[in-house]
């Protein structure tokens, strides 16, 4: 580690480790190492790395993994969601892939469905290799490239959400990205799957084949099509043809789900005005957590909590603050609600140290 130290004060961020699967502890070392020489010089710096294999139990020093040089298939594409649920039951819960496929020349649309994939994986990138046609949406045609851009903004809007889910992560060892079997573990027709998955109160069923055909397996209850008035009651399948820019997401009744504004890069964040979105026939609560973003401060309970509560009874949502982020935070929130075939938004109200807002 003292080799190393001066990398992070010359600006080196974070590290990424490939090709070092010669021993099965080399990882783990390489990251310990790491960790310490970045601690050297910077004690209170939050420690990242990208890493091409695992120990169980890495995750905690602040490691995150790709699953390596897949190509740009069909075939590997539709395996990607369950090796990631594998990897996350393994203990490897931050972890992404290379999107469209590394080892090889990829197309405009199985580009773009990868794309919707890493909308909800735990870490989202594209990356390929250098003799193939980099994997920009500008790149691939103008359908393509406005679906690809979809992808990118509904994953920027996401991010309250997925951070948030970071932090109970952490915090309880929940995962965020977790096989069906977690949440239905009684209904044998949920717990084999993987080519769904919950995020958080969204039930994610990408399209993984060529011939847009999308099968979507909703356990018993009452769902929502996200961002949307449509309900539908489980258990069902639906299956169908989907357009090139459709991404089959579900919501639970009771979902409460946290949307930033449309924003270009992660420290724009908070961005605006917060959307709270509800749907209505159950009660839902969700807890925002934000803090510095940088440093490990929140270990020592630096970040500030706001707790949303619905009351499917009144149609109101109450929120409570805790704590304080040492950094920007989320000022103003309005709440939209989906009921009754209907979409109704609220007038936007401050944050402060508490409140609540009720819609008719």
């Amino acid at each position: 580690a003292e080799h190393m130290a001066h990398y992070t004060t010359e600006g080196v961020d974070f590290w990424w480790n490939d090709e070092g699967e010669t021993d099965f502890y080399t990882f783990h070392w390489w990251n310990v190492a790491q960790r310490d020489a970045m601690r050297s010089v910077a004690p209170q710096k939050r420690f990242y790395t990208l890493n091409r294999a695992f120990t169980p139990g890495s995750a905690r020093i602040g490691a995150a993994y790709w699953t390596g040089d897949v190509d740009p298939t069909w075939t590997d594409l539709l395996g990607t969601p369950g090796m990631m649920l594998n990897w996350g039951l393994a203990g490897a819960p931050f972890v992404t892939c290379d999107i469209g496929g590394f080892t090889g020349q990829t197309n405009a649309q199985l580009l773009t469905r990868w794309y919707q994939v890493g909308i909800f994986l735990p870490l989202m990138r594209v990356h390929s290799t250098e003799t193939a046609t980099p994997h920009w949406p500008w790149l691939w045609g103008p359908e393509p490239e406005a679906a690809m851009r979809g992808a990118l903004e509904l994953r920027y809007r996401l991010l309250p959400y997925h951070y948030s889910l970071a932090h109970r992560q952490y915090e309880t060892g929940s995962l965020w990205m977790r096989p069906m079997v977690m949440d239905y573990g009684a209904d044998s027709k949920a717990a084999g799957l993987t080519t769904q998955w919950m995020d958080g109160d969204l039930l994610v069923a990408p399209v993984l084949y060529e011939d847009n055909r999308k099968s979507i397996y909703l356990p018993n209850g009452t769902w929502y099509e996200f961002n949307t008035t449509n309900v539908i009651q489980g258990p069902q399948t639906i299956t169908g043809t989907a357009g090139l820019g459709e991404v089959p997401v579900y919501v639970r009744a009771g979902g409460v789900v946290a949307l930033a504004p449309v924003i270009q890069y992660s420290d724009a964040l908070p961005g605006g005005r917060l959307e709270i979105q509800v749907y209505a026939g159950a009660d839902g609560s969700f807890t925002l957590v934000e803090d510095d973003g940088e440093t490990t401060a929140y270990e020592q309970g630096a970040t500030r909590r706001v707790t949303f509560d619905y009351s499917d009874a009144a149609k109101q949502v109450t929120w409570t603050v805790q704590g304080a982020a040492d950094g920007p935070a989320t000022v103003e929130v309005y709440v939209t609600l989906f009921s009754g075939g209907k979409r109704v938004s609220s007038q936007a109200a401050p944050v402060g140290t508490g409140g609540s807002l009720r819609l008719q």
